[in-house]
């Protein structure tokens, strides 16, 4: 896991109008402050008060297919950064959300928009969890979780559902469930004893990634007790930290200690081998800790992405990649903005 951040400010610096169908270039549009001045950093982060009535159908559906990274920062505020899918090498993103809590993870819902986990949770009304709509606003920021707590990664199920994974305080680690809109002091709808990174697939079952067993837990759609895990000596795991899914539910793990991202065929449970590995000196895969590699896999194109927060680097692979195979794109470089990116995800 990435040690706490204590950056605690809450604004908006650009809209993501490229993906709600404003603009079509990659320049981006600056819009006023919701909360604080864009170019000012606020001391004790603020617990948004908006309303919940954003939740229309379709509303964030993006017209283009882009990438969306946590990007922590380190020391400076953190950040959401977005960038074209086919973007490649030393880039500027086409557009950011900026002085956020130091995000560690990253997801879109066509309906929900983006959520973040803001990491470090220290001080009273500190949000630990946030949503923002496609054109930059605020729509929400769920606070009153106990001090000191992480929010370490964070998914959307079909229905809009938030599930955040929590570090508590007293040992204590959750999967909570939250309601779609929640926001505030809300309470979850219902809480998971496991922890670990998120995925869940077209059929609403949630896929956790554990380092510690190292398993795959596997959860059927809305229920709180474990049906399957991935795991054993033929998986190759050691210590799974992301998980995604592809269109045909197939699931996909990067595993730090090994470097290692691992596909397991659709439906795969117990001590099974992966379909296909990617590993080796020429992957860029390297340096990753605790929660500090975002996974995302295209429901489109197949194409696989990796943040990688040792580099500074986002890497894409084919969607047929195997082996020590070098990355199709690597977006990385001054002008990306990346420091510490550590979620990745997809809007498309």
């Amino acid at each position: 896991m990435k040690p706490p951040y204590h950056i605690g400010a809450v604004c908006i610096a650009m809209a993501l109008a490229a993906c709600s169908g404003a603009q079509t270039s990659s320049t981006p549009s600056t819009i006023p402050a919701l909360v604080a001045p864009q170019t000012n950093s606020i001391t004790g982060a603020i617990t948004p008060d908006v309303n919940n009535s954003h939740q229309i159908g379709g509303a964030h559906k993006a017209t283009a297919a882009l990438i969306l990274v946590a990007n922590a920062n380190i020391g400076l505020g953190g950040s959401v950064l977005e960038y074209p899918e086919s973007a490649n090498g030393n880039v500027a993103p086409s557009t950011v959300i900026t002085h956020i809590n130091g995000p560690t993870a990253v997801a879109f819902s066509s309906t929900e928009g983006i959520g973040i986990a803001n990491g470090n949770v220290a001080s009273g009304g500190q949000a630990a969890i946030q949503t923002f709509g496609l054109a930059g606003d605020l729509l929400t920021g769920i606070s009153c979780f106990p001090k000191p707590s992480q929010t370490n990664a964070v998914a959307f199920d079909s229905t809009g559902r938030l599930f955040v994974t929590a570090a508590l305080p007293e040992g204590r680690r959750t999967v909570d469930v939250f309601a779609p809109g929640a926001n505030g002091c809300a309470t979850p709808e219902r809480t998971i004893a496991d922890y670990g990174g998120l995925a869940i697939d077209s059929n609403n079952v949630l896929y956790v990634a554990t380092r510690t067993r190292p398993t795959i837990d596997i959860f059927p759609s809305g229920s709180s007790m474990m049906e399957a895990q991935i795991g054993g000596s033929k998986t190759g795991l050691q210590a799974p930290n992301t998980v995604a899914v592809d269109a045909s539910r197939n699931v996909y793990v990067f595993d730090t200690a090994t470097a290692t991202i691992s596909e397991f065929a659709a439906g795969a449970t117990g001590n099974v081998a992966p379909i296909r590995t990617i590993a080796g000196s020429k992957t860029g895969l390297s340096g990753g800790n605790g929660f500090s590699f975002g996974l995302a896999v295209s429901k489109a194109s197949g194409k696989i992405f990796v943040s990688n927060p040792g580099t500074n680097a986002i890497l894409g692979f084919a969607a047929t990649a195997s082996g020590n195979v070098a990355p199709t794109q690597t977006i990385a470089g001054s002008a990306t903005g990346l420091g510490d990116p550590l979620g990745v995800a997809l809007a498309e």
